[in-house]
């Protein structure tokens, strides 16, 4: 075993607060790697809500009022020497505004409940309240489905073909329909299931597809269209073969985090 040291340079990451980060796994970046620890450049501890595991996952949920700019300092060990490297992580206000403060109280209730084996508090006032856009978003994200479509091909869907694809998450199942790909997760609430699942399957279904050399149509949550979008543009640079995507209108982001991408990921899957 040698000294750890850095692979690839770790991107800038961003989250929300109260919003799911991560799991970021920092053994792709760093390798023999041991035992991971991890402090702001300030020398205070991560902001309430992140954690870092000795074994180099990056991950939690930012509590309220975390907003701002962080250099998170790393150190990394094993038994032939020791690593410093650092990552910027931004965090962004809260997607859900003051309603957070109310489910933050009501889960609170919820737990202090069951800690004690009191009964459980009243949710007369959950039950009437509005559904709000981050409900939805929720439940869009819950349903995380995606399909990707073969453009030219005007067959209807046909009979459900699973598919064992290299890169898929456990938590989902890609499905052959004959002119598209369907991924949808195996259990619609998982708390196991994170976005990073999603991710992880739509850049394996966009393998999938380059490989046919499919014109392509994606469909499906934002987040997992972007993933699969950006996956194609990075192989195309790769094989200087780029795949057509159609209805797919790129963002100044959606360039920075392909060429991220080509950055992180050199070598290229044959």
């Amino acid at each position: 075993m040698e000294k750890p040291a850095v692979l690839n340079p770790i991107p800038a990451q961003m989250v929300n607060e109260r919003a799911s980060f991560g799991p970021l796994d920092l053994k792709a970046y760093i390798s023999d790697g041991v035992s991971f620890t991890a402090e702001l450049g300030t020398g205070d501890a991560l902001p309430k809500g992140l954690i870092c595991t000795s074994d180099g996952i990056l991950t939690g949920i930012p509590g309220a009022n975390t907003e701002g700019n962080y250099e998170i300092l790393l150190t990394v060990e094993n038994d032939e020497g020791s690593l410093h490297t650092s990552l910027m992580l931004t965090i962004k206000p809260s997607m859900v505004g003051g309603e957070g403060d109310y489910f933050d109280k009501l889960k609170a209730q919820v737990w202090e409940a069951l800690d004690q084996k009191l009964p459980a508090p009243d949710f007369t006032e959950l039950f009437d309240r509005p559904v709000t856009l981050m409900d939805v978003y929720y439940l869009l994200e819950r349903f995380g489905l995606l399909k990707i479509w073969d453009a030219f091909n005007l067959e209807a869907p046909g009979e459900k073909v699973l598919l064992n694809l290299e890169g898929v998450s456990k938590h989902y199942e890609v499905y052959d329909r004959g002119s598209c790909l369907v991924a949808s997760p195996k259990d619609l609430f998982s708390h196991e299931r994170t976005l990073a699942d999603g991710l992880q399957t739509a850049q394996a279904m966009a393998r999938e597809v380059y490989r046919r050399g499919w014109t392509v149509e994606l469909v499906g949550l934002q987040k997992l269209t972007r993933a699969a979008w950006v996956e194609i543009q990075r192989l195309g640079e790769i094989y200087e073969k780029p795949l057509e995507v159609i209805n797919y209108n790129s963002s100044p982001y959606d360039i920075q985090l392909v060429e991220k991408e080509l950055v992180k990921r050199q070598s290229p899957e044959r």
